[in-house]
């Protein structure tokens, strides 16, 4: 499926970030939602049914609406659906921040789809929205995920925990670091 120019939100050289569909919403249930390897370190590491995922994604997801919040990450090539990703307000070290995330289906791992989506986000949250640092929040035990924050930069500072997740280690980056990261 391909994206009209006004639902993308960020554009790399392999993939593409674009505002939800409806009819992304049963293609994201059969590739992460449903999938129990992908959603062990997901939100609280259950899968979920069709009719909590409409209702999640529909909350959740950007369908046009803005540039930040959860939306859909395709390859460009072929516009194959394979996760999400999105910057989105998160205030587990207070007010003002924003959360980088990226859920990628298993036939996306292990090609540097997360490093590649990483730096974009990085960049439009510092360059194109103005946030002062960005944090990720990761399972501690996602060893491919802590592995992709360590590598775009962003450095490990508490555990926190929710009623609606497991313990989570925040990563974070302020917009200084990533500028000087830029630099060099």
């Amino acid at each position: 499926m391909a994206a009209n120019s006004s639902s993308v939100i960020i554009e790399t050289p392999r993939l593409v970030l674009r505002a939800a569909s409806e009819s992304d919403i049963p293609i994201m249930h059969a590739r992460i939602f449903d999938d129990t390897e992908v959603m062990r370190h997901v939100f609280n590491g259950h899968v979920m049914t069709q009719e909590h995922v409409d209702g999640f994604m529909r909350e959740h997801f950007t369908f046009g609406k803005t540039r930040t919040g959860i939306a859909i990450l395709t390859e460009k090539a072929d516009g194959n659906v394979i996760g999400f990703a999105g910057l989105f307000p998160c205030n587990a070290l207070g007010a003002g921040d924003f959360e980088m995330g990226f859920v990628m289906a298993k036939q996306a791992w292990g090609r540097g789809y997360a490093s590649e989506i990483g730096k974009a986000q990085l960049a439009m949250g510092f360059a194109e929205i103005g946030c002062r640092r960005l944090l990720g929040l990761v399972h501690p035990d996602n060893t491919a995920s802590v592995h992709a924050l360590t590598k775009l930069g962003m450095r490990y500072h508490s555990e926190v925990t929710s009623e609606t997740r497991p313990p989570r280690s925040v990563y974070v980056i302020s917009a200084e670091e990533w500028r000087r990261g830029q630099r060099a």
